[in-house]
């Protein structure tokens, strides 16, 4: 069994991981900060998510930990390469899963299974594609983590187009332009896009948009409904008749798995 208090004492933990990369004023990088309240808001719809699903005990406290844990790569990855871009610097998932393995304090030997867990819903968190086998104790854990961080992201990007401030947020794409071609074929024919393919927000967006295929939990898709994102989405997206389509697939896709 997993000790009880793992989630305070990662929180605690993380707080002062966090304090390290402050200078010497005490002040954190802006993008930093976004990272910071990001990882708390991750861990408050973990927390959503799962008592829709009336998680308690040892698979609640876990999910809350690996969602709270969830991106603690960028930090070490914003010092180092002054980007969030993992082309231009390591995958933060994977970082995230190094850093806590050499810096986290040691888990006691009762949890050390569970803390696999979720290290493996650290270092998946962000990957397009799932491996196909994961165990049956740390699948729950990965699905919530990237429920999670997906409802989040969709909230930041939003709040950040409203604002006008989206390169703030997304500094390597334009924040007008139409849709790249090769992201269209992607979307219609894999039901996902690759960032690689991404130029624009437009394109930013449909990507976002192919992320509802990958959710997992009834509740995820009740959360999304009720902020509206894809409503917003709808409104703002340009219209074009390659698009079109693969819009009305994700709108109906969201609908049949919030009642599932």
């Amino acid at each position: 069994m997993v000790r009880v208090g793992l989630h305070v004492a990662a929180e605690k933990w993380l707080s002062g991981y966090i304090d390290s990369f402050r200078d010497e004023k005490g002040a954190l990088h802006p993008l930093m900060e976004v990272k910071r309240t990001h990882g708390l808001r991750v861990r408050d719809n973990a927390s959503m998510i799962a008592s829709g699903l009336g998680w308690s005990g040892e698979l609640l406290e876990c999910g809350l930990t690996a969602a709270l844990l969830h991106d603690t790569g960028r930090f070490p990855q914003f010092s180092r390469w002054g980007t969030y871009y993992d082309g231009a610097s390591q995958d933060h998932g994977d970082l995230g899963e190094k850093t806590l393995r050499e810096l986290f304090p040691a888990v006691d030997a009762a949890s050390a299974g569970r803390w696999e867990d979720i290290l493996l819903a650290v270092r998946l968190h962000n990957k397009k594609e799932l491996p196909k086998e994961i165990s049956p104790s740390a699948l729950p854990l990965v699905r919530i983590v990237r429920d999670s961080d997906k409802l989040d992201v969709f909230r930041l990007v939003r709040t950040h187009v409203e604002e006008n401030r989206i390169n703030d947020l997304l500094p390597r794409i334009a924040p007008a332009g139409g849709y790249s071609e090769a992201l269209v074929r992607e979307v219609a024919s894999e039901r996902r896009g690759s960032y690689n393919n991404v130029h624009s927000l437009s394109d930013f967006l449909l990507v976002q948009l192919s992320w509802v295929f990958d959710l997992n939990f009834a509740p995820s898709f009740h959360m999304l409904r009720k902020e509206g994102v894809l409503s917003w989405m709808e409104r703002i997206l340009p219209p074009e008749e390659t698009v079109n389509g693969f819009i009305r697939s994700v709108l109906r896709h969201a609908e049949l798995m919030e009642s599932a």
